[in-house]
Protein backbone atom coordinates (compact mmCIF):
# COMPACT_ATOMS: atom_id res chain seq x y z
CA UNK A 1 0.00 0.00 0.00
CA UNK A 2 1.38 3.48 -0.78
CA UNK A 3 0.32 7.50 -0.71
CA UNK A 4 1.60 9.32 -3.68
CA UNK A 5 1.50 13.03 -3.40
CA UNK A 6 3.25 16.74 -3.67
CA UNK A 7 6.14 16.60 -1.34
CA UNK A 8 7.51 20.62 -0.18
CA UNK A 9 10.08 21.96 1.95
CA UNK A 10 10.01 25.26 4.13
CA UNK A 11 13.27 26.99 4.42
CA UNK A 12 12.54 27.63 8.19
CA UNK A 13 16.55 26.99 9.50
CA UNK A 14 16.34 30.48 11.29
CA UNK A 15 12.96 31.69 12.20
CA UNK A 16 13.73 34.83 12.26
CA UNK A 17 14.76 34.97 8.72
CA UNK A 18 11.92 32.92 7.46
CA UNK A 19 10.27 35.53 5.52
CA UNK A 20 7.43 33.60 3.65
CA UNK A 21 5.42 30.98 5.07
CA UNK A 22 4.90 29.42 1.31
CA UNK A 23 6.39 25.99 0.68
CA UNK A 24 9.00 25.75 -2.02
CA UNK A 25 9.31 24.68 -4.61
CA UNK A 26 6.06 26.41 -6.18
CA UNK A 27 5.83 23.35 -8.56
CA UNK A 28 6.35 20.82 -6.49
CA UNK A 29 7.51 16.62 -7.23
CA UNK A 30 5.38 13.83 -6.70
CA UNK A 31 6.68 11.46 -4.16
CA UNK A 32 5.37 8.12 -3.15
CA UNK A 33 5.23 6.96 0.45
CA UNK A 34 4.80 3.53 1.88
CA UNK A 35 1.89 3.41 4.28
CA UNK A 36 3.36 1.06 6.57
CA UNK A 37 6.64 1.94 7.29
CA UNK A 38 7.12 4.51 9.80
CA UNK A 39 8.33 7.97 8.40
CA UNK A 40 11.51 8.12 9.86
CA UNK A 41 12.84 6.02 7.73
CA UNK A 42 11.41 7.54 4.42
CA UNK A 43 12.24 11.24 5.04
CA UNK A 44 15.91 11.24 3.70
CA UNK A 45 14.18 9.89 0.01
CA UNK A 46 11.94 13.30 0.57
CA UNK A 47 15.22 14.93 2.08
CA UNK A 48 16.81 13.92 -1.32
CA UNK A 49 14.60 14.71 -3.62
CA UNK A 50 13.87 18.16 -2.63
CA UNK A 51 17.19 18.84 -2.19
CA UNK A 52 16.76 20.96 1.30
CA UNK A 53 18.38 23.27 2.74
CA UNK A 54 18.08 21.55 6.45
CA UNK A 55 20.22 19.32 8.19
CA UNK A 56 18.67 15.91 7.94
CA UNK A 57 18.39 15.34 11.79
CA UNK A 58 16.83 18.58 12.45
CA UNK A 59 13.75 18.16 9.97
CA UNK A 60 9.88 17.10 10.23
CA UNK A 61 7.46 16.62 8.51
CA UNK A 62 3.81 18.45 8.27
CA UNK A 63 1.15 18.37 6.61
CA UNK A 64 0.02 21.11 4.01
CA UNK A 65 -3.99 20.83 3.32
CA UNK A 66 -6.12 23.39 1.62
CA UNK A 67 -3.09 26.43 1.57
CA UNK A 68 -2.84 25.85 5.67
CA UNK A 69 -0.52 23.88 7.70
CA UNK A 70 -1.49 21.36 9.89
CA UNK A 71 -0.76 18.37 11.60
CA UNK A 72 2.98 17.41 12.54
CA UNK A 73 3.46 13.71 11.58
CA UNK A 74 4.86 11.58 13.71
CA UNK A 75 8.24 10.02 12.43
CA UNK A 76 8.21 7.09 14.65
CA UNK A 77 4.88 5.94 13.32
CA UNK A 78 3.70 5.18 9.62
CA UNK A 79 0.89 6.63 7.43
CA UNK A 80 -1.78 4.10 8.71
CA UNK A 81 -1.24 4.61 12.24
CA UNK A 82 -2.25 8.18 12.10
CA UNK A 83 -4.55 8.08 9.32
CA UNK A 84 -6.62 10.42 11.04
CA UNK A 85 -4.10 12.98 10.13
CA UNK A 86 -4.87 12.41 6.48
CA UNK A 87 -8.77 12.68 6.87
CA UNK A 88 -9.92 14.33 3.48
CA UNK A 89 -5.97 14.69 2.31
CA UNK A 90 -6.75 13.18 -0.84
CA UNK A 91 -9.78 15.48 -1.62
CA UNK A 92 -7.04 18.05 -2.98
CA UNK A 93 -4.84 17.47 -5.40
CA UNK A 94 -2.77 20.78 -4.51
CA UNK A 95 -2.36 19.39 -0.46
CA UNK A 96 1.02 18.11 0.06
CA UNK A 97 3.70 17.26 2.62
CA UNK A 98 6.26 19.56 3.86
CA UNK A 99 9.53 19.21 5.34
CA UNK A 100 10.77 21.59 7.02
CA UNK A 101 12.72 22.00 10.97
CA UNK A 102 11.39 20.18 14.05
CA UNK A 103 9.75 22.51 16.80
CA UNK A 104 12.16 21.55 19.10
CA UNK A 105 15.28 22.69 17.48
CA UNK A 106 13.28 26.18 16.15
CA UNK A 107 12.32 26.92 19.97
CA UNK A 108 16.25 25.93 20.95
CA UNK A 109 16.92 28.38 17.96
CA UNK A 110 14.73 31.20 19.23
CA UNK A 111 15.95 31.66 22.55
CA UNK A 112 19.51 31.24 21.70
CA UNK A 113 18.98 34.27 19.73
CA UNK A 114 17.05 36.58 21.87
CA UNK A 115 19.62 35.23 25.17
CA UNK A 116 22.56 36.09 22.94
CA UNK A 117 21.53 38.74 20.89
CA UNK A 118 21.26 42.66 21.63
CA UNK A 119 20.73 46.11 19.76
CA UNK A 120 19.69 46.22 16.42
CA UNK A 121 19.12 42.28 16.25
CA UNK A 122 17.40 42.16 19.73
CA UNK A 123 14.83 44.61 18.68
CA UNK A 124 14.03 42.81 15.18
CA UNK A 125 13.88 39.19 17.32
CA UNK A 126 11.83 40.23 19.67
CA UNK A 127 9.47 42.27 16.77
CA UNK A 128 9.03 39.41 14.86
CA UNK A 129 8.00 36.93 18.08
CA UNK A 130 4.26 37.59 17.90
CA UNK A 131 4.18 36.65 14.27
CA UNK A 132 6.24 33.55 14.36
CA UNK A 133 4.00 32.22 17.15
CA UNK A 134 0.83 33.27 14.99
CA UNK A 135 2.41 31.40 12.23
CA UNK A 136 2.75 27.99 14.12
CA UNK A 137 0.46 27.30 16.92
CA UNK A 138 2.32 24.38 17.42
CA UNK A 139 5.50 26.11 17.91
CA UNK A 140 3.84 28.01 20.95
CA UNK A 141 3.39 24.30 22.92
CA UNK A 142 7.04 23.95 22.39
CA UNK A 143 8.13 27.16 23.66
CA UNK A 144 6.52 26.99 27.06
CA UNK A 145 7.60 23.46 27.49
CA UNK A 146 11.36 24.34 27.06
CA UNK A 147 11.53 27.33 29.60
CA UNK A 148 10.79 30.16 26.64
CA UNK A 149 8.84 31.83 29.09
CA UNK A 150 11.51 31.99 31.72
CA UNK A 151 13.76 33.64 28.58
CA UNK A 152 11.23 36.11 28.16
CA UNK A 153 11.61 37.50 31.50
CA UNK A 154 14.94 37.55 31.56
CA UNK A 155 15.18 39.49 28.58
CA UNK A 156 12.26 41.53 29.75
CA UNK A 157 13.89 42.28 32.89
CA UNK A 158 16.72 44.21 31.30
CA UNK A 159 14.71 45.98 28.52
CA UNK A 160 13.68 48.98 27.94
CA UNK A 161 10.33 49.94 27.64
CA UNK A 162 10.44 49.50 23.73
CA UNK A 163 11.49 45.78 24.40
CA UNK A 164 9.00 44.65 26.95
CA UNK A 165 6.21 46.26 24.68
CA UNK A 166 7.34 43.48 22.05
CA UNK A 167 7.70 40.96 24.82
CA UNK A 168 4.21 41.84 25.95
CA UNK A 169 2.90 41.57 22.16
CA UNK A 170 4.47 38.23 21.64
CA UNK A 171 3.21 36.89 25.54
CA UNK A 172 -0.58 37.84 24.39
CA UNK A 173 0.09 35.57 21.57
CA UNK A 174 1.35 33.06 23.40
CA UNK A 175 -2.12 33.35 25.97
CA UNK A 176 -3.94 33.14 23.03
CA UNK A 177 -3.62 29.34 22.62
CA UNK A 178 -4.57 27.05 25.21
CA UNK A 179 -0.95 25.31 25.81
CA UNK A 180 0.39 29.05 25.78
CA UNK A 181 -2.30 29.88 28.50
CA UNK A 182 -1.88 26.43 30.36
CA UNK A 183 2.18 27.13 30.86
CA UNK A 184 1.67 30.46 31.79
CA UNK A 185 -0.83 29.37 34.47
CA UNK A 186 2.17 26.80 35.56
CA UNK A 187 4.69 29.67 35.16
CA UNK A 188 4.41 31.91 38.79
CA UNK A 189 7.85 33.99 37.42
CA UNK A 190 5.24 34.97 34.51
CA UNK A 191 2.38 36.63 36.28
CA UNK A 192 4.83 38.10 38.53
CA UNK A 193 6.75 40.18 36.10
CA UNK A 194 3.27 41.38 34.46
CA UNK A 195 2.29 42.28 37.77
CA UNK A 196 5.48 44.28 38.24
CA UNK A 197 5.23 45.90 35.21
CA UNK A 198 1.84 48.21 36.23
CA UNK A 199 4.02 49.93 38.24
CA UNK A 200 6.02 51.02 35.25
CA UNK A 201 6.29 54.73 34.36
CA UNK A 202 5.42 53.96 30.19
CA UNK A 203 1.84 54.02 29.48
CA UNK A 204 1.68 51.80 26.74
CA UNK A 205 3.53 49.16 28.99
CA UNK A 206 1.19 49.49 31.75
CA UNK A 207 -2.01 49.30 29.80
CA UNK A 208 -0.92 45.99 27.95
CA UNK A 209 0.22 44.53 31.39
CA UNK A 210 -3.16 45.27 32.96
CA UNK A 211 -4.60 44.04 29.62
CA UNK A 212 -3.03 40.44 29.60
CA UNK A 213 -3.36 40.32 33.33
CA UNK A 214 -7.42 40.66 32.49
CA UNK A 215 -6.94 37.96 29.85
CA UNK A 216 -5.54 35.82 32.50
CA UNK A 217 -7.82 35.96 35.49
CA UNK A 218 -11.07 35.89 33.00
CA UNK A 219 -9.62 32.62 31.57
CA UNK A 220 -10.79 30.36 34.90
CA UNK A 221 -11.77 31.56 38.16
CA UNK A 222 -8.70 29.75 39.26
CA UNK A 223 -6.37 32.49 37.84
CA UNK A 224 -7.20 34.38 40.09
CA UNK A 225 -5.86 32.61 43.22
CA UNK A 226 -2.92 32.64 40.87
CA UNK A 227 -2.50 36.33 40.75
CA UNK A 228 -2.75 37.02 44.29
CA UNK A 229 -0.22 34.96 45.16
CA UNK A 230 1.81 36.54 42.42
CA UNK A 231 0.83 40.17 43.80
CA UNK A 232 1.52 38.77 47.49
CA UNK A 233 5.17 37.34 46.01
CA UNK A 234 5.85 40.71 44.36
CA UNK A 235 4.71 43.28 47.13
CA UNK A 236 6.53 41.37 49.87
CA UNK A 237 9.79 41.86 48.25
CA UNK A 238 9.22 45.48 48.05
CA UNK A 239 7.79 45.00 51.87
CA UNK A 240 4.49 46.56 50.37
CA UNK A 241 1.01 45.67 51.14
CA UNK A 242 -0.51 43.03 48.67
CA UNK A 243 -2.06 45.75 45.29
CA UNK A 244 0.34 48.38 46.06
CA UNK A 245 1.05 48.89 42.31
CA UNK A 246 -2.49 48.67 41.25
CA UNK A 247 -3.44 51.35 44.46
CA UNK A 248 -1.21 53.54 43.09
CA UNK A 249 -2.53 54.12 39.82
CA UNK A 250 -5.90 54.23 41.62
CA UNK A 251 -4.55 57.06 43.23
CA UNK A 252 -3.53 59.18 40.45
CA UNK A 253 -6.71 61.26 40.48
CA UNK A 254 -5.33 63.39 37.54
CA UNK A 255 -4.51 60.51 35.91
CA UNK A 256 -5.20 61.24 31.44
CA UNK A 257 -5.41 58.23 30.72
CA UNK A 258 -9.18 56.69 32.79
CA UNK A 259 -8.63 53.55 30.23
CA UNK A 260 -5.68 52.66 32.46
CA UNK A 261 -7.81 53.30 35.56
CA UNK A 262 -10.77 51.27 34.25
CA UNK A 263 -8.77 48.34 33.64
CA UNK A 264 -7.15 48.66 37.22
CA UNK A 265 -10.12 48.42 38.80
CA UNK A 266 -12.03 46.04 36.36
CA UNK A 267 -8.54 43.72 37.63
CA UNK A 268 -9.59 44.25 40.83
CA UNK A 269 -13.31 43.43 40.80
CA UNK A 270 -12.19 40.42 38.54
CA UNK A 271 -9.80 38.57 40.58
CA UNK A 272 -11.63 39.34 44.08
CA UNK A 273 -15.08 37.82 42.62
CA UNK A 274 -13.46 34.86 41.08
CA UNK A 275 -11.93 33.76 44.98
CA UNK A 276 -13.10 30.77 46.00
CA UNK A 277 -13.63 31.48 50.03
CA UNK A 278 -14.50 34.30 52.24
CA UNK A 279 -11.17 34.58 53.94
CA UNK A 280 -9.39 35.00 50.81
CA UNK A 281 -11.66 37.53 49.74
CA UNK A 282 -11.38 39.72 52.81
CA UNK A 283 -8.10 39.35 52.57
CA UNK A 284 -7.22 40.90 49.54
CA UNK A 285 -10.29 43.47 50.42
CA UNK A 286 -8.81 44.36 53.57
CA UNK A 287 -5.59 45.27 52.00
CA UNK A 288 -7.18 47.27 49.71
CA UNK A 289 -8.68 49.05 52.14
CA UNK A 290 -6.06 49.72 54.60
CA UNK A 291 -4.40 51.59 51.57
CA UNK A 292 -7.65 53.69 50.91
CA UNK A 293 -9.98 52.12 48.56
CA UNK A 294 -12.82 53.72 50.01
CA UNK A 295 -11.48 56.92 50.18
CA UNK A 296 -10.64 56.94 46.75
CA UNK A 297 -13.77 55.21 45.52
CA UNK A 298 -15.46 58.30 47.63
CA UNK A 299 -12.92 60.83 45.29
CA UNK A 300 -13.78 59.87 41.97
CA UNK A 301 -17.61 59.83 42.51
CA UNK A 302 -17.30 63.31 43.77
CA UNK A 303 -15.18 64.47 40.93
CA UNK A 304 -17.00 65.71 37.95
CA UNK A 305 -16.68 64.08 34.40
CA UNK A 306 -15.54 60.78 36.17
CA UNK A 307 -16.08 57.62 33.24
CA UNK A 308 -19.05 56.24 34.00
CA UNK A 309 -17.15 53.08 32.51
CA UNK A 310 -14.82 53.90 36.11
CA UNK A 311 -17.74 54.33 38.40
CA UNK A 312 -19.56 51.32 37.09
CA UNK A 313 -16.47 49.34 38.66
CA UNK A 314 -16.90 51.24 42.09
CA UNK A 315 -20.58 50.16 41.98
CA UNK A 316 -19.71 46.57 41.19
CA UNK A 317 -16.52 46.67 44.01
CA UNK A 318 -19.18 48.41 46.43
CA UNK A 319 -22.14 45.84 46.09
CA UNK A 320 -19.76 42.66 46.20
CA UNK A 321 -18.64 43.91 49.79
CA UNK A 322 -21.96 45.00 50.88
CA UNK A 323 -23.01 41.73 50.23
CA UNK A 324 -19.82 39.35 51.52
CA UNK A 325 -20.90 41.95 54.57
CA UNK A 326 -24.45 40.91 54.66
CA UNK A 327 -25.45 44.67 53.65
CA UNK A 328 -27.02 44.08 50.34
CA UNK A 329 -30.03 46.23 51.62
CA UNK A 330 -27.88 49.06 52.01
CA UNK A 331 -26.34 49.67 48.75
CA UNK A 332 -26.82 47.99 44.36
CA UNK A 333 -28.51 45.15 44.85
CA UNK A 334 -26.84 41.93 42.88
CA UNK A 335 -29.42 41.41 40.94
CA UNK A 336 -28.64 44.67 38.55
CA UNK A 337 -25.24 42.73 38.21
CA UNK A 338 -24.59 40.11 35.57
CA UNK A 339 -25.41 36.56 36.19
CA UNK A 340 -21.97 35.11 36.24
CA UNK A 341 -21.20 37.68 38.95
CA UNK A 342 -24.01 36.44 40.68
CA UNK A 343 -23.16 32.85 40.47
CA UNK A 344 -19.65 33.00 41.30
CA UNK A 345 -20.87 34.78 44.90
CA UNK A 346 -23.54 32.05 45.20
CA UNK A 347 -20.84 29.90 45.15
CA UNK A 348 -18.66 31.38 47.57
CA UNK A 349 -20.97 31.92 50.06
CA UNK A 350 -21.60 28.22 50.25
CA UNK A 351 -18.89 27.45 51.81
CA UNK A 352 -19.68 29.71 55.09
CA UNK A 353 -23.24 28.98 54.69
CA UNK A 354 -23.19 26.26 58.23
CA UNK A 355 -22.11 29.12 60.29
CA UNK A 356 -24.40 31.74 62.23
CA UNK A 357 -23.99 35.52 60.07
CA UNK A 358 -22.49 36.81 63.24
CA UNK A 359 -19.73 33.96 63.03
CA UNK A 360 -18.91 34.96 60.04
CA UNK A 361 -15.93 37.00 58.96
CA UNK A 362 -16.73 40.84 58.34
CA UNK A 363 -14.41 43.57 55.97
CA UNK A 364 -12.18 45.71 58.15
CA UNK A 365 -14.58 48.57 56.75
CA UNK A 366 -17.71 46.71 58.39
CA UNK A 367 -15.73 46.07 61.63
CA UNK A 368 -14.60 50.02 61.92
CA UNK A 369 -18.07 50.96 61.39
CA UNK A 370 -18.32 52.90 58.03
CA UNK A 371 -21.17 52.72 55.52
CA UNK A 372 -21.21 51.37 52.09
CA UNK A 373 -20.70 53.89 49.70
CA UNK A 374 -23.71 54.39 47.53
CA UNK A 375 -23.46 54.83 43.99
CA UNK A 376 -26.22 55.64 41.53
CA UNK A 377 -25.66 55.60 37.90
CA UNK A 378 -27.53 58.00 35.64
CA UNK A 379 -26.66 58.89 32.07
CA UNK A 380 -25.86 62.76 32.82
CA UNK A 381 -24.79 62.69 36.57
CA UNK A 382 -23.70 60.82 39.65
CA UNK A 383 -25.86 60.65 43.06
CA UNK A 384 -24.11 60.20 46.09
CA UNK A 385 -23.65 61.38 49.28
CA UNK A 386 -21.21 64.20 50.74
CA UNK A 387 -18.14 63.44 52.29
CA UNK A 388 -18.98 63.44 55.72
CA UNK A 389 -16.39 64.65 58.58
CA UNK A 390 -15.75 61.03 60.35
CA UNK A 391 -14.82 59.48 56.62
CA UNK A 392 -12.43 62.55 56.44
CA UNK A 393 -11.01 62.22 59.22
CA UNK A 394 -10.75 58.27 59.29
CA UNK A 395 -9.04 58.03 55.64
CA UNK A 396 -6.98 60.77 56.71
CA UNK A 397 -7.79 63.73 54.50
CA UNK A 398 -7.74 66.00 56.25
CA UNK A 399 -3.78 67.34 54.92
CA UNK A 400 -3.19 64.38 53.96
CA UNK A 401 -3.16 61.00 51.68
CA UNK A 402 -2.87 57.45 52.78
CA UNK A 403 -0.09 56.05 51.59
Amino acid sequence: MALTCRVQYLNDRDPFECSSFLPEPPRPPVHTFSRTLPLINQIAAVHKLLKAPHRLDDTALQLYKDGDYGSYLDLESSINEQQEEFESFNSNRKNSIVLRTQLSVRVHAIIEKLLNSEGRDLRRALFSLKQIFQEDKDLVHEFVQNDGLACLIKVGNDADQNYQNYILRALGQVMLYVDGMNGVMEHPLTIQWLYGLVSSKFRLVVKTALKLLLVFVEYTYSNSVLLVKAVKAVDYVHTCKPWTNLMKLMKDYDSADTEILIYAMTLINKTLNGLPDQDMYYDQVDALEEQGMENIIRKYMSKQGTDLDLLRQFQIYEAVLAHEDGDDEKTTPLRQLDEALRKSLKNRKSLTATLHPDDRRKSRRRLIGSSPVTLTLTPTRIITPPLSPDILAMNGLNGHEED
